[in-house]
This record gives structure tokens, sequence and C-alpha cells, in this order.
């Protein structure tokens, strides 16, 4: 038998036969004993000004198509504005559901990428999440065709809606007060129109390609790679030749974003590795969600070291992207920023230090013997990056040198014990990225530091019990972990964030493979954030046999 399969067992075939979860499910945000979904993530921060609001949809109920809607700027709210939120509702109907994949799009651009929680037939979770859109203030500025989409299918089986509402809060700068610096142009990098890009091999792409803005000063590509399919757990995977032996999926367990501007290689994003509500097992996520599930954060990749290239206007410069081992395949969507020289039409310069790779050379250390009708060792993974991109600028307030120094260590180490009653598999994975610039001019040095870190563990356990069942036990460890550093002349300012979830539980199929229970579940989930120019916050919720257990927050300054 191949007990592999338990580990993609359908989320549906689970919450269909089981029972109520055993306390009252009750639709209130932390509350001891409710099942609702318990978002460890705090809301924006807003400021004390009263917002102009803008909505985008209310109660939008969702099949396979899109949701379309006009989205017109703020009525006699010109701006500037010191901040902008969009704020999301979504709920879904108690019942039968599969976790579903959304989007909320505006002129082509992703304002939102996330996945959806999961119903039970005796609970409808609803949950809040907000992100700060303030670098898409430009775009906000003018009417464009919006949608949103979270693809949803029912029938027969799967039988819960989802229904969602959105708007944005604009925040109008107090008086007295500066706006941010914010992107000028944003260009998509998506679908015509908007949409998700499929990347099914390493070799597929999704590009910008058109003539860009003569004088652009600065430049950030901010890019979503969501696994699917095949590539859901990619991080369990084993290169092709091994997946027959281990009972696994094929492509190999390292991913990787890849960014290349007029085909020369531009920059990396590592790739996290978010676990959907119906991931591995849907009791693991239930009331708490794993880490950023339910809204991604994108990977800000800088580009400005290609600005003086990108501004020469004597052809359409291409910014593409690709996935790095992609095996069918991953969701992909982004968008490009541009700030421009407000004091010239027209910057110049060139790339003058470029070493990195075309593509990563992954190392595969294989340890997997069969001895007795058993299979077991360890099969390892690592890749290393270390480049540094300089570029040189004429702006309008002279002349500069943008510097981009990127480490990105990636380590997937998995061990294996297979035999006719038991499958075993230890994963052990650490993303670790860390990119500086450095932007050198007249007026002095500005350097940024930026360190990310997406441990995750994985401990997934099959074995046959004396009664001929099968219990499927898992362990799962997520993080996400990033320190900012920012010096310019006498400022400095730090930030710290630590967002991470341990979760366990077991679930029992009979002798033919068919679900009858689950028992065990518990989860911690730890949110920590520090900074030297606001109060500080943490939040800590536990959870066992899918309900609230406590919540705590603090840390105010």
């Amino acid at each position: 038998m191949n007990f592999r399969a338990a580990l993609l067992v359908s989320a549906v075939s689970l919450f269909g036969v089981q029972a109520a979860f055993a306390a009252p499910l009750v639709k209130v945000p932390f509350k001891d004993g409710s099942g609702n979904e318990a978002v460890i993530e705090p809301p924006i921060a807003h400021p004390n000004e009263a917002p102009c609001v803008v909505p985008l949809y209310h109660n939008a109920q969702f099949g396979a198509s899109n949701v379309n809607f006009l989205y017109k700027p703020p009525a006699n709210c010109p701006g500037p504005y010191a901040t902008i939120v969009l704020s999301v509702d979504v709920s879904l109907d108690a019942g039968i559901q599969y976790d579903r994949t959304g989007t909320i799009w505006i002129g082509g651009v992703p304002l939102w990428f996330g996945t959806t929680a999961e119903p039970n037939p005796q609970l409808g979770p609803s949950w809040h999440f907000e992100r700060d859109v303030t670098d898409y203030t430009s775009l906000l500025g003018g009417t464009n065709p919006g949608f949103v989409l979270i693809a949803n299918y029912t029938n027969a089986q799967d039988t819960s809606i989802i229904t969602s509402s959105a708007k944005l809060l604009f925040y109008p700068v107090p008086q007295g007060g500066t706006a941010p610096a914010v992107p000028d142009v944003i260009i998509p990098l998506a679908a015509n129109g908007g949409g998700t890009v499929g990347l099914n091999t390493g070799t597929d792409t999704v590009a910008i390609d058109q003539m860009l803005p003569t004088n652009i000063a600065s430049a950030n590509l901010d890019v979503f790679l969501q696994g699917q399919s095949n590539d859901e757990f990619w991080y369990t995977c084993v290169p092709n030749s091994l997946t027959g032996e281990l009972e696994s999926c094929g492509g190999g367990a390292f991913r990787e974003g890849e960014i290349t501007v007029d085909g020369a290689p531009a920059g990396v994003a590592p790739v996290y590795p978010w676990i959907f509500t119906g991931g591995i097992d849907p009791y693991l996520w239930a009331p708490i969600p794993g880490v950023q599930t339910l809204n991604f954060k994108p990977f800000r990749v800088p580009l400005t070291p290609f600005a003086g290239v990108l501004s020469n206007g004597a052809i359409a410069h291409q910014i593409a992207l690709s996935v790095y081992g992609a095996n069918g395949y991953f969701s992909v969507a982004g968008a490009l920023m541009l700030y421009l020289d407000h004091g010239g039409s027209q910057v110049t310069g060139s790339i003058t230090q470029n070493t990195l790779a075309a593509s990563p050379s992954p190392t595969v250390t294989n340890n997997i013997v069969t001895n007795n009708g058993v299979t077991s060792g360890t099969l390892d993974t690592t890749s290393q990056r270390n480049f540094t991109i300089t570029g040189s600028l004429v702006t309008s307030t002279g002349s500069q040198t943008y510097t981009v120094n990127q480490v990105s260590n990636f380590v997937n180490d998995q061990k294996f014990k297979i035999s006719d009653t038991v499958y075993d598999q230890i994963i052990k994975q650490a993303t670790n990225t860390t990119v500086q610039t450095s932007l050198v001019q007249s007026g002095g040095t500005v350097n940024t530091a930026i360190t990310l870190s997406y441990p995750l563990t994985v401990d997934y356990l099959e074995t046959v019990q004396k009664n001929g069942n099968i219990a499927a036990h898992a362990i799962i460890g997520q993080d996400f972990q990033k320190d900012v550093v920012f010096e310019s002349g006498n400022t400095e300012y730090t930030t710290t964030l630590d967002d991470g979830i341990d979760t366990t539980d077991t679930l029992v199929f009979n002798s033919s493979g068919n679900f009858i229970g689950h028992h065990g579940q518990a989860s911690t989930a730890t949110y920590a954030t520090t900074s030297s120019t606001a109060p500080c916050f943490t939040r800590t919720l536990t959870a066992a046999n899918n309900v609230l257990t406590s919540a705590k927050t603090g840390c105010k300054k």
C-alpha cells in the first residue's frame, strides 16, 4: 500500500465524515472554546485621522468566474494620503468545501493573493485581514477596472458558499505632516488585464515587455510565488529517479524565483513554503491557520541597479519571472514599482558589476538504501547564492551608485523509513536570505539590510496498527522571520518580525483507506514585532481539539 497517499488526502473526505468538534463553535474572535478562524496577525496600524472609504465589492459570492467592479478614487478626497489600507472580510457557509485560492485586482495589479479556510458541517468560518497598499497610491489615483476571484466550485458534496466584502481606506496626511514617498508608476506582472499565471516548468516565464519611462530613479519588483497541484508540497518532493522508491512527488525539493532584465540575471526570490488549510492534514490548521495562509506576503526584488538601462528609451524592455524547479505548477503574479526622477526627463547609467549566475546549482546528497524490505536513509538538498549587482546612475541630482548584495542559503534535509507497515518522512528545511542595498550619492550613503528566514519542519509518520487501521501522525513547525536595518546619515531604524506556528494531529484510516477519525490536535502560534520607531506587539494563540484555548496579546510600550 502507498501510505504516502494520506499526505494528500482530500480535506473534503475528512470534513465530510467527521462529526462536530467537541466544544461550542462561537463566531467571536479569540473566544476560548471557539472553533472560528483565529488569525494571529494584527490589523495594519491605522492613523488617527478619519479615512475616506471606497467600497470595492459587498457580499460577493463566488463560483468559477470573476466578480467584476469598477474602481473609482474617493470623491472629494484627493490626497495626499498617509496610509491606504485594503480591508477584507471572508466567510463560508457551514458545509463541505476545499481551501480555495483568492486574488483581488485593480488595473491588472494584484492587491491581494491568498487562500481560504475550510468549513465543516457544523461551522462556517469567518475572518478579517488587511494589507497596507500605500505603495499603490499612483494606481489608485485614477478609475480602473477591477475584479476579485475566489475560484469556488459547488456540487452535491462540496456545498459551502464563499462570501466576501472589501474596501479601501484612504487616510489623509495630517496637517503639518509629510506624505510617504511612493512609486510613481505601477506595472502588473500578470495575465493581460489581471490574473495569476501558471508556470508549469522551470523554463516557463511571465514577463513585462514594454517601453518604460526614461527617468526611472529606482525600481522594485514584488513577486508572489504560490505552489499548486504537484508543487503544492514541493518541499516534500524528491528527484524523479526516487519517486517510486520513496513514494513521493518528483522534481526535487528546491524551488526558486528567477528574475531577468532583457535576458540578463537580475534577481532571486526565495519561495515561502505556504501550507493551505487543507494541507497535509486539515485538522492541523483549525482554528489557527498556517503562516500567511490567508494573506500571502510578496518578496520584493530590488532592481534599481538597472534603472539607467531601463530608462534608455531605445527599446521595449523585458522583465521576466520564472521558477527554477517548477514541476506542475506555480501560480505567480507581481508588480513592478517605478520611482521617477521628478527633476529630469532622462536618467542614464549602466550595469558595472553583475555576478549573479543565470540559474542555481543545487546539490543533492542521496544516502537512501534498501535492506530486507526496508527503505531508509537521508536525502539532502542544498543551494547557495551569493551575488553582487551594481549599477551607475546619472539623475537630475547627480551621479549615483546603487549596489545589491544578496546571500541566499537553502537546505532541505529529509529522512525516510519505509516498510510494509511504516512510512516515516522527516523534513528539516531552512531558507535564509539577506538582501543588502547601498545607494552612494553626493548627499551621503543610504544602506538597508533585510534578513529573511523561512524555517520549516515536517514529521510525518504513518503506521499500520494491530487492528489494521492506519494512523497518520503529523507534527509541523512553520515560521517567518524578518529583520530590517536602515541607515542614512545619523538616521537609523530597525524592525523585527517573528510569525510562527507549531501544530500536531493524528488521522486514522481503516484498512481500506477510508477516513474514520482523528485525535490529538494541538497548536501554538506566536507573533511578535519590535521597532525602533513604533510600539512592540506580541500575541500567542493556543488550540486543542480544534477550538481555541487561549489568546494573549501584549508588549505595549
